[in-house]
């Protein structure tokens, strides 16, 4: 797979694989992230024929890094793509300066929330009916120091291209 920022041609992409969600973002909210400042966005293709099968937006104010979303096309996903984009967005954070960087998930959401915890982050707070009524959101953060491939094992996409 191929990780780099997006561009305006991939919004569209990005916006169908919102499909997959129940609260998707709209292609405003995609375009504001991109048009944004100090932020990233990130999109994940196939190396064999370039379709856009995850993306990931990134914003850092002062020393706070917010993941604001990450998407994965349903055929894709428990397959790594999401930490590359995860590692890819706190490398960048770091080098803005970012010393923490938080998230907010749906309570109810396993499997990204195993995710998150099994590359440091720890519940610190959460907002009741967030996403809905009974749909909390938890808030997550993990601090930056030491974030490197190796620290969060990275490596082990290493061949894993489809």
């Amino acid at each position: 797979m191929i990780v780099e920022p997006a561009v305006a041609g991939d919004v569209p992409e990005i916006v169908a694989l919102e499909d997959a969600f129940d609260t998707p973002w709209s292609e405003e909210s995609w375009r504001a992230e991109l048009d944004g400042d100090d932020r990233l966005v990130l999109a994940a293709r196939r190396r064999s024929d370039g379709v856009l099968i995850g993306a990931a937006s990134f914003r850092v104010v002062d020393d706070v890094a917010e993941l604001n979303r990450i998407v994965v096309a349903p055929q894709q996903r428990r397959l790594g793509l999401a930490r590359v984009m995860l590692v890819a967005g706190m490398q960048w954070a770091i080098g803005k300066g970012a010393a923490r960087m938080l998230l907010e998930v749906d309570h109810a959401n396993e499997a990204a929330i195993a995710l998150y915890r099994g590359y440091g982050f720890r519940q610190i707070a959460s907002r009741p009916d967030y996403y809905g009524p009974g749909a909390d959101a938890l808030i997550l953060e993990r601090g930056l120091e030491g974030v490197d491939a190796d620290s969060v094992g990275m490596w082990d996409m290493e061949g894993a291209d489809e």
